[in-house]
């Protein structure tokens, strides 16, 4: 989930803030994007931020990197320069953003003092400009800013005109273009006049607790909760109850709109369910690369522990050893569990627990420790060796008739990570691997009977070419190919005949009876043409019987095939040749 984060550069974000002289708009904004990228490096999630700086024109001033460092140290080196111009920073963001796609989950905060700007540049001149003039080109890049996801930290005084006027433009601008956003803002300051019974009224309220360090800190937080908190499910392998553990799935998933096959059904939202079920396994090159609704890191949750007493604590290795699990013998895995413990106490002795083997020189020291998080055992690291070491994926349900499949992932600096690719509702959605509610195991095989990807369809989608006419390049690319193979004639003959063929039939299909009379005309002036620079008579000949053959209305029925021009009466003794007249050709 790539984050980009806008800066206010106008000259406006110099002010102090009212009440708080130590502070500027801009010092704020920057003491805002430090608690921002510390939160991001406390969650251990290390995405990719980058830092645009805006006034009259956008400045990259950070690209996309994981280095945080870097983007505070660009953060001090800002400086304010003239008017703020929002829409000028919007076209910037697309641009910037374009090389992450749309699959991905794009995030914008944006920190400013909710300032309009200038004239035809003010955000008041843009939406009067914009009324009634959606489908302009000069507004086409709003379509792709819809789907990334706004955020707003307004920084501002409640008691301010300008501020709560530009709180209202900013809201506006995102009902009236449907841009997915919000603005987070500072709660308004209790006056104590506003107190009924107050007999001594304050006429100069403070704005101390308004807006301040604080406060700036609480929107971000507030920002994280909404936008940057992980899914929890729960993850299940198998029947035995240990494969079984809480997760966190990095971005969080996003719920799906479903669309009726039944014309005039609103569409369904659905959303995936709290635990994830690994139904089996699959080797990656079966799987391939089938296309995906959305990518998430599966992440172990991890119970961040206070510490609490001394280190010098004589109930260190009292709390080391862990707990005695009580076990039930009518259990069917009760021998299973009765070695794991046995196992586990025997690794968890004291220090002053030794065993000496037969030999006088060999004994074994067993060392105490506290079982961090780290050294407990974990699902996740069991599964991502499992899956890296085999080469395969997990095919998981993630909800009903929804799957998606989880593998061992490596990006470019040779980390390896597991990654939840989900796939679109339904069970048939990787047409190679066939139904996947009909997959098994290889043991249920029948005598004879060979497991084998891909699933052979009932119908080959793609043994034939489809003819799409949607846009007039497409249609123009065509009639090209048609005019290549007449100029190569007679070599390419049936090539020229199949394509002449195809676009025949595709335009009987579509109604396009009027192109079969304009692709005639071509091929008789392309005759002409021919004809003039030298070309064979086999040639000329060939395209004027198309021509006439296009124009025949028996031709008109879809199943009707033009063939070539063929030669008859040609001698086949050479002695004869040059007395016998010229070949002649019949229809």
């Amino acid at each position: 989930m790539p984050t980009l984060i806008a800066l206010d550069a106008s000259l406006s974000m110099l002010r102090p803030v009212p009440g708080r002289n130590e502070h500027t708009y801009q010092s704020l904004a920057s003491k805002g994007i430090q608690h921002l990228l510390d939160n991001l490096t406390a969650a251990g999630k290390m995405e990719h931020v980058a830092l645009l700086s805006y006034s009259t024109t956008a400045e990259l001033k950070v690209d996309f990197t994981r280095d945080y460092d870097q983007v505070r140290q660009a953060v001090k080196k800002v400086e304010p320069v003239d008017k703020a111009c929002l829409m000028s920073m919007l076209k910037a963001v697309v641009s910037i953003m374009s090389p992450w796609g749309n699959q991905n989950i794009l995030q914008v905060v944006v920190f400013t003092d909710c300032g309009l700007g200038f004239g035809n540049t003010s955000i008041t001149g843009f939406l009067e400009a914009y009324a009634e003039k959606e489908s302009e080109p000069e507004f086409g890049f709003l379509k792709t800013l819809a789907n990334y996801n706004l955020n707003f930290i307004c920084l501002g005084l409640h008691s301010d005109y300008y501020f709560t006027r530009g709180l209202a433009v900013y809201q506006q601008l995102l009902d009236k273009v449907s841009l997915k956003g919000q603005l987070f803002m500072t709660k308004p300051a209790k006056s104590s006049d506003a107190v009924e019974g107050n007999p001594n009224p304050n006429p100069n309220p403070s704005h101390k607790s308004e807006l301040g360090r604080t406060t700036v800190f609480e929107l971000i937080e507030r920002l994280c909760e909404a936008s940057y908190k992980s899914s929890e499910v729960t993850l299940k392998c198998g029947s035995y109850f240990r494969m079984e553990a809480p997760v966190l799935l990095w971005p969080p998933t996003a719920p799906y709109e479903q669309k009726s096959h039944i014309f005039g059904r609103e569409p369904t939202i659905r959303h995936t369910d709290q635990k994830i079920e690994v139904c089996g396994f699959l080797a990656l090159s079966d799987i391939g690369s089938p296309a995906t609704l959305s990518r998430h890191w599966v992440l172990p949750k991890v119970e961040r522990e206070k510490s609490g007493g001394s280190r010098r604590s004589g109930n260190l290795s009292a709390a080391a050893k862990p707990p005695k699990l009580n076990l039930d013998t009518s259990n069917p895995n009760y021998e299973l569990e009765k070695l794991e413990a046995d196992i586990k106490e025997f690794y968890a002795k004291d220090s002053k627990d030794t065993e000496e083997s037969g030999d006088d020189d060999v004994t074994i020291v067993l060392k105490p420790g506290p079982q961090t998080e780290h050294q407990k055992e974990n699902l996740c690291v069991l599964l991502h060796g499992a899956l890296k070491m085999e080469n395969m994926a997990a095919l998981v349900r993630v909800g009903d008739k929804w799957y998606g499949f989880i593998y061992a992932f490596t990006d470019s600096k040779k980390k390896s990570n597991l990654m939840l690719n989900i796939l679109p509702p339904g069970t048939n959605v990787i047409p190679w691997l066939g139904d996947l509610e009909s997959l098994g195991f290889p043991e249920d095989l029948a005598p004879g009977e060979t497991a084998s990807f891909p699933v052979r369809a009932d119908r080959r989608s793609y043994s034939q070419s489809s003819v799409v006419w949607i846009r007039q390049a497409s249609l123009q690319s065509d009639v090209q190919k048609v005019l290549r193979h007449a100029k190569k004639m007679p070599d390419k003959t049936q090539h020229f005949y199949k394509e002449l063929n195809r676009i025949r039939r595709a335009a009987l299909a579509l109604g396009f009876v009027e192109l079969l009379e304009a692709l005639a005309m071509l091929l008789e002036k392309e005759c002409a043409h021919l004809s003039l620079n030298g070309a064979s008579n086999d040639c000329t000949l060939q395209l004027q019987h198309a021509a006439t053959e296009l124009r025949k209305t028996s031709n008109r029925d879809i199943k009707s095939t033009i063939v070539p021009l063929q030669k008859v009466g040609a001698s086949d003794a050479g002695s004869t040749a040059a007395t016998a007249p010229a070949p002649s050709y019949m229809y």
